[in-house]
């Protein structure tokens, strides 16, 4: 891009019909690969660079007219937001194109104020439409995202001060206004990173057009940079392979605006818990390790060993207290996901288990199981042995439970005297199998509690798998507590599978399907 040197759960709108063709989105890509090659191969064919330049005004403001076209067909929430990313990339274009027209009247197009102006308002614009879309997505506060976006801004703005914005200040061959300018544009990439960063962290959906604009971002944001430290050593030529991030970055946010899932990107979600995942300690250990590199960076410049002293004791240090965290932090994860009393999952565990499962890609071919397991009359062994023997017989239910599973299936207690089992890449008749398994397991033999005291003790079994009688996780569990329900009132000591209809011979304890 030809810049001056200053660079840097609502209801959901149904989509439309998709066609028997490639998807619009497909076809921006592959037409806008052809002109960025056009622009790259026009020089080899002695064109002018005017010429050049009208071939990369096309790629930006094509990606404008695509986002527009997105909005007008998929009629997205938070439209507004979409608008003003739209008005964003028209003043990129704007500004390339008067750059273009200066360059071609002779005049000197690094300075001047007319492109330099349009490039500027390009930013303000996008932050407001982040900001519009984060809003929309995930109303309310969430202080843990603006913690994490804000920590590693603060990492890249000392990179951005020690090697780009402070040798620009500091530069003797500029003027004031020069110098203004010039620092301006990484102050507003500076800008639009926090805002995309509390995005990224905000949580919400994240479809094929939320990777498309993320990756336009960072593109746009990575080239900007590199752009200015060019600008800094005076040797950025217009046409060269730096063009090819900002080109690549214009196709991306055309494809973001095209693409089917752009309707349902500013879907409004309840905030979830923030889980410290080992990729999100890792990216804000990055940043914090900023200070630590630009004092060794400062040492290698001017061998002053004291700053690598402290880089190192200070990198150590940070490392170790990382060490410890991520050690705590893993801990209080593993309380989180025991039960205290049984030592089998909790119910939050199986119930994220149970979400990653049900959408997991080709679910359709393996089938998913639940069953739902209930201690019968568990409130006469409460009211007549007591409450410590309630929870000894809880525990050895729970024993017998994992001992009759897979290893890769899920236990868990579910809540009070029912536990559950999640078993993945079953079949109904495996199902079938292991709750009758499980039932047989606790009733064969009695439960001692007390050291002496010997207890009778059954469980009713209720299960279901998706896809044969459930589509989704939801589903799922309704038709395994239907199950359940259905075994319990009809003499319990009994194992039912799927949507049960009719009645059972309490005599037969065997386990009986669905009909």
């Amino acid at each position: 891009m030809n810049r001056s040197p200053t660079t840097a759960t609502s209801a959901r709108v149904p989509e439309p019909p998709r066609s028997r063709g490639l998807p619009a989105w497909i076809c921006w890509l592959a037409l806008g690969t052809a002109l960025v090659g056009l622009h790259y191969a026009l020089p080899l064919l002695g064109a002018s660079e005017t010429w050049q330049g009208m071939v990369y005004c096309l790629v930006s403001g094509g990606s404008a007219v695509a986002m527009a076209v997105g909005i007008r067909s998929r009629k997205p929430r938070a439209a507004s937001a979409w608008w003003l990313m739209t008005a964003s990339q028209v003043m990129f274009t704007a500004g390339d194109v008067s750059y273009y027209v200066v360059t071609a009247l002779g005049d000197d197009a690094d300075y001047s104020p007319l492109p330099n102006t349009l490039y500027l308002l390009q930013y303000p614009l996008m932050v407001l439409a982040l900001m519009v879309l984060i809003r929309s997505r995930t109303p309310g506060r969430n202080l843990p995202a603006v913690i994490d976006a804000a920590i590693i801004t603060v990492g890249a703005a000392l990179l951005y001060w020690m090697f780009l914005i402070g040798p620009m200040v500091t530069a003797s061959d500029m003027s004031v206004m020069e110098r203004l300018a010039t620092v301006a544009f990484p102050v507003m990439d500076l800008l639009v990173l926090t805002v995309a960063l509390r995005l990224m962290f905000g949580g919400g959906s994240r479809g094929g057009s939320y990777h498309l604009l993320i990756g336009f971002l960072c593109l746009v944001l990575l080239t900007d940079t590199v752009y200015g430290l060019q600008t800094l050593v005076g040797d950025y030529v217009s046409g060269t392979w730096l063009d090819l991030g900002w080109l690549t970055g214009y196709l991306l946010l055309g494809a973001t605006g095209l693409h089917p899932s752009m309707a349902r990107l500013g879907d409004r979600q309840e905030q979830q818990p923030v889980n410290a995942t080992g990729y999100r300690l890792a990216l804000l250990a990055s940043a914090t390790l900023m200070v630590p590199v630009v004092l060794i960076v400062q040492f290698l410049q001017h061998g002053d060993f004291n700053l690598l002293m402290v880089a190192s004791a200070s990198t150590a240090l940070f490392l170790l207290v990382l060490a410890r965290m991520s050690g705590l932090l893993a801990a209080q994860r593993r309380l989180a996901m025991t039960d205290v009393l049984t030592g089998l999952h909790t119910r939050r565990s199986l119930q994220e288990r149970m979400a990653r499962e049900a959408s997991r890609p080709g679910r359709r071919s393996t089938a998913l199981g639940l069953l739902l397991v209930d201690v019968d009359h568990f409130k006469r062994v409460n009211d007549t042995y007591g409450h410590p023997a309630g929870d000894e017989v809880l525990t050895e239910t729970a024993r017998r439970i994992l001992a009759a599973c897979r290893t890769e299936d899920l236990a868990a207690r579910f809540g009070g005297e029912e536990f559950a089992v999640l078993v993945p890449r079953a079949t109904a008749e495996g199902l079938a199998l292991l709750a009758e398994r499980i039932r047989a397991a606790v009733a064969d033999e009695p439960v001692t509690v007390g050291g002496a005291v010997r207890i009778s003790v059954t469980v009713s079994v209720g299960g279901a798998v998706v896809p044969l009688h459930a589509a989704t996780a939801d589903e799922l569990v309704q038709v395994a507590d239907g199950a359940l329900y259905k075994a319990k009132h009809s003499g319990r000591n009994l194992a039912l599978i799927g949507p049960v209809a009719g009645g059972c011979d309490p005599a037969d304890r065997r386990f009986r399907p669905a009909a």
